[in-house]
């Protein structure tokens, strides 16, 4: 379902505001979830406000939701791919092994490998924005300076993502290609 329609049909307004577009398009060009997956967690998370608030609802309130159920789909659309979690594995530790310090432990399952992964990747993230030039940090912090106060968790993934486009750093998990 398109996210503009779902936001626009459940909080029974005209058209999205500046902001609320802003928002969407920044999900759908920058952490490049797709449109399905952004118009069914609105959805989820528009439902759970009493339809009274809903008007004056902040859509980004419901980025956490977005990103959970980005994360399901991922996971899905690996799923379905057969996915041979060793082979991401090692593939996605070679990208970044540059940048490592240790060498992690062989994990035995797809679960493990995943949480190995993002413990990796959260790592990473945080020694690289240390060794970021103040300049860069500034830029960063300022491109997404509203989203900073209003939504911390969102704030993170969009710096994160912003790391992997300078460091060209895929993103640390068996889940997404």
């Amino acid at each position: 379902m398109n996210p503009e329609e779902v936001v626009i049909s459940l909080k029974e307004q005209f058209f999205l505001s500046p902001r609320e577009k802003q928002f969407i398009d920044l999900l759908i060009e920058e952490l490049k979830i797709p449109k399905e997956v952004i118009g069914q967690a609105l959805e989820e998370c528009l439902k759970a406000v009493p339809p009274e608030k809903r008007r004056r609802f902040p859509i980004f309130r419901c980025s956490k939701k977005i990103l959970e159920f980005y994360k399901l789909y991922a996971r899905r659309e690996a799923l379905q791919n057969t996915l041979n979690w060793k082979e991401i594995f090692y593939e996605k530790l070679k990208k970044v092994e540059v940048f490592l310090n240790e060498k992690p432990k062989e994990p035995k399952t797809e679960e493990e490998a995943e949480r190995i992964l993002r413990e990796l990747e959260s790592k990473l993230m945080k020694k690289l924005w240390d060794e970021l030039p103040k300049e860069e940090k500034r830029k960063i912090v300022k491109k997404y300076e509203g989203l900073r106060k209003e939504d911390g968790e969102l704030f993170k993934e969009l710096v994160k993502h912003e790391l992997r486009k300078i460091y060209k750093i895929p993103e640390l998990s068996i889940y997404v290609r």
